[in-house]
């Protein structure tokens, strides 16, 4: 707990303007000084790229775990292209130490990199916006999802598409991602022509369990978020989720009537 906080009571200094920091409930909760926080603590930075007043920013999207290390994500901004955004995304660190030395790392690496990303690779002013699609919230099930470089994936490509939600590995796993639907499609497309261009056709299990129209003000997630390390595990190799207490926490999140339709078959409206 005592690093967590330090980690948020440092952002909060370095930015105090508002729109600069973007805190969940659970993180308001334990800056405030609650003794029982609910984990993770979901932020957001946005982070000057230079040290003008009228600088560009970039969104770094922050979860502090009760335990492990510290999850980092990067919302891909107007002002670079999908190659540059991927060079961006590649040129953060692996977030190891504790949790203030993995973001400020991570801050630094993209006041580094940054810069130089937008001066080689400009959007075009006429190049056409991308359609997302209208506003859903889908749900996709693994029969099996370990590998850890694949779990990375499935977040890191999420904040390219502009989506959120949380990914739980495991045998089975589920996948939960809020944003334009068309913006869903590809993101997946792109999972599984890239991410998983390693694995074989046959391989390449998963489902789409559930698919809701959604208005703004439904969605759930500020950020998207590798929950694995939440949620117990056993079995030969502990590699089966505790579902039991995975439904508890999407009760928590507010979609535990998704969570029933998805694992269990049943809806309540």
């Amino acid at each position: 707990m005592s690093d967590a906080l330090s980690t948020l009571e440092l952002l909060t200094a370095m930015y105090p303007m508002d729109g600069e920091l973007e805190l969940s409930d659970s993180a308001s909760s334990a800056l405030a000084g609650s003794p029982s926080p609910i984990y993770p603590l979901d932020l957001i930075v946005r982070v000057p790229i230079t040290d003008d007043d009228d600088a560009p920013r970039i969104e770094l999207s922050i979860s502090i775990p009760q335990s492990g290390s510290v999850r980092l994500g990067v919302r891909q901004p107007d002002f670079l292209t999908r190659a540059a955004y991927q060079t961006l995304v590649d040129s953060l660190p692996n977030p190891e130490g504790d949790a203030t030395e993995a973001v400020m790392a991570a801050i630094e690496a993209i006041r580094m990199a940054a810069p130089d990303l937008i001066q080689e690779e400009p959007v075009e002013e006429e190049e056409e916006k991308v359609d997302d699609g209208p506003l859903e919230r889908v749900w996709f099930w693994f029969p099996s999802l370990s590998t850890r470089e694949k779990r990375k994936d499935l977040v890191t490509y999420a904040e390219g598409y502009r989506l959120n939600g949380f990914v739980l590995a495991g045998k089975p796993a589920l996948l939960c991602v809020e944003g334009g639907g068309r913006a869903v499609d590809r993101y997946m497309a792109d999972i599984k022509s890239v991410s998983w261009g390693d694995i074989p056709s046959f391989q390449k299990k998963v489902t789409e369990r559930l698919r809701l129209p959604l208005a703004e003000s439904d969605r759930k997630f500020k950020t998207m978020t590798d929950v694995t390390s939440l949620v117990p595990h056993y079995g030969t190799y502990n590699h089966r989720g505790d579902m039991s207490e995975v439904r508890r926490l999407c009760d928590e999140w507010g979609v535990g009537q998704d969570f029933n339709a998805v694992v269990m078959n049943s809806r309540d409206e």
